[in-house]
């Protein structure tokens, strides 16, 4: 074989199996947090007040079932925008939540609605006023969502806002409103939301497990045509002489 063709042949099979090995860690990592959600959906529920929030670092607090007592600051409403359900494009809708006898707000993910057939027009949103009591579980910032450059926020109608990536921080800015680090994913037994069918995290270990495969699958289909390809031709040589 001459050198350019077995060096290329190495890389492309050192490649194929980082590549698979790197998704075999992913599927272990996705077991791993699937294992600390399914022990943290586990305990009690806790509700969310100023002196929860205050003794409860906010890593304790992630993936807890929280109950809140408050009310939605309706005047305000985010739109986070490319969110695909069965195929149908729309948004999760983002409101802020004030709790009861307390400064602190949090926003509130209540889940999943069409964008309808005028992404120009503000959607049908709920409108919930007065106290309610809701539950759900605490969570990080998304992680959905496309930036694109110099992507702002498009506002739809007086202050309901269409962003394309979800930062708590930049949500402060745009609102004026201080809110905690973290988000409330409604419960889809709780009422005031939208179309809600969560995904676990960590779900999605077959997805690596199958992609891993095909990286070793594709390594070892290289080494055997760069073999049998190798194998012919010394074959012939030796036919020759």
């Amino acid at each position: 074989p001459g050198l350019i063709t077995s060096l290329i042949a190495l890389l492309f099979f050192c490649l194929f199996l980082s590549l698979g090995f790197w998704q075999l860690d992913r599927a272990e990592q996705k077991r791993m947090l699937f294992a600390d959600f399914e022990k943290r959906q586990s305990s009690p529920v806790l509700e969310l007040s100023d002196n929860n929030i205050e003794s409860f670092k906010e890593g304790r607090l992630m993936w807890r079932p929280v109950s809140l007592y408050g009310e939605f600051l309706e005047q305000y409403q985010v739109l986070l925008d490319n969110q695909v359900e069965e195929g149908q494009a729309g948004y999760f809708v983002y409101t802020p939540f004030k709790l009861d006898q307390s400064d602190d707000v949090v926003l509130v993910n209540r889940g999943w609605m069409s964008t309808g057939r005028d992404r120009g027009s503000s959607p049908d949103l709920i409108k919930t006023y007065g106290p309610v009591n809701i539950t759900g579980i605490v969570k990080a910032e998304p992680k959905t969502g496309m930036l694109l450059e110099n992507a702002i926020p498009e506002n739809i109608e007086e202050e309901i806002y269409r962003v394309q990536k979800l930062y708590i921080k930049d949500i402060q800015d745009l609102l004026k409103i201080e809110l905690l680090p973290y988000i409330v994913r409604l419960s889809p037994a709780s009422d005031h939301g939208y179309y809600r069918k969560w995904q676990s995290p960590g779900s999605g270990v077959s997805m690596h497990l199958g992609y891993a495969f095909q990286w070793f699958a594709f390594a070892t289909a290289l080494m055997a045509i760069y073999l049998i390809t190798n194998v012919k031709k010394i074959k012939q040589d030796i036919e020759n002489e």
